[in-house]
């Protein structure tokens, strides 16, 4: 897969309807997202909130609100019913609308539930930039704000899910650094040897960026960066200064989650639902 086309046109292929568990859909452009999928027969949403708002706002849009409503004005409630309606398998994605990403994920994350995976929770995001001639994956920019040894081969471990979702095969990783003398490239080195054995995968760091992006490298599939603020900028910036398109997953659970930020556009959360749907669809429950 190595286009946004192509990942619409593989999704809207699959026969059975993937249940969406949103939260407090009560913005315009989850709406709009959601809705989008919806009327693709992508998705079957059920949407946790202010049944009045969310009427309110389709009103405003213009448009009819034919789905399925679990009404609470509550946002910790709305979290509680969308979390436990994806244990329950009742639905297969949970979607971040307007509530506090803190508030959803301390009760994604209650042992009751059993949603965890061995693996921690990392932000994998999916790129398509007219200047690169494939889709580039990207973690963690999102989640884990200091990451440790062991951490660091759980996003790899999570990147390279979602990479193998996407129909690669044997994704080449780049480790992005500097090759500074330091504790962290001391880091990379070790997780680039414990990875060396893989045959579902290669990976290679500390590299920069631009040679991970090179004929030489092999043109990256997956860049892993340092720390989450290089993550979180380099992914903005492909969207904001390279005119790129991105999809954003929550990796590492039973359950694929899609927890855009607000600046995120229309485009940015329909095509993270797609995302969410194609993982969930390669069976994410079984792969922990």
């Amino acid at each position: 897969m190595r286009s946004f086309s192509e990942l619409i046109e593989t999704v809207s292929s699959f026969r059975k309807k993937m249940k969406l568990a949103v939260v407090m859909a009560h913005d315009e452009e989850t709406m709009k997202a959601v809705l989008k999928a919806k009327e693709m027969e992508i998705v079957e949403p059920v949407l946790f909130g202010n049944k009045e708002k969310m009427k309110l706002l389709a009103d405003s849009m213009g448009v009819t609100l034919d789905v399925e409503i679990i009404n609470t004005e509550d946002p910790i409630e709305a979290s509680r019913m969308a979390v436990e309606s994806v244990a329950k398998d009742d639905a297969g994605i949970l979607m971040k609308g307007m509530v506090k990403t803190g508030e959803l994920m301390s009760i994604f994350l209650r042992k009751e539930y059993n949603l965890r995976t061995e693996r921690i929770l990392s932000a994998v995001s999916v790129h398509e930039v007219p200047t690169y001639q494939k889709l580039i994956v990207i973690s963690d920019g999102g989640m884990v704000i200091s990451p440790n040894l062991q951490q660091r081969i759980d996003i790899v471990e999570n990147a390279v899910f979602v990479a193998h979702s996407l129909g690669i095969e044997k994704p080449r990783v780049a480790l992005l650094g500097t090759g500074k003398e330091d504790s962290l490239t001391a880091e990379m080195i070790i997780l680039s040897k414990m990875f060396q054995h893989r045959s579902d995968c290669i990976v290679d760091g500390p590299i920069t960026l631009d040679f991970a992006l090179s004929k030489e490298a092999g043109f990256s599939d997956v860049l892993i960066v340092p720390h989450i603020e290089a993550g979180n900028i380099l992914s903005k910036a492909l969207v904001y200064f390279s005119h790129g398109k991105a999809a954003i997953v929550v990796a590492g659970s039973r359950v694929p989650i899609i927890l855009t930020s607000r600046a995120d556009g229309e485009e940015t959360r329909f095509l993270s639902i797609l995302l969410g749907v194609l993982i969930a669809q390669n069976g994410v429950r079984s792969n922990v």
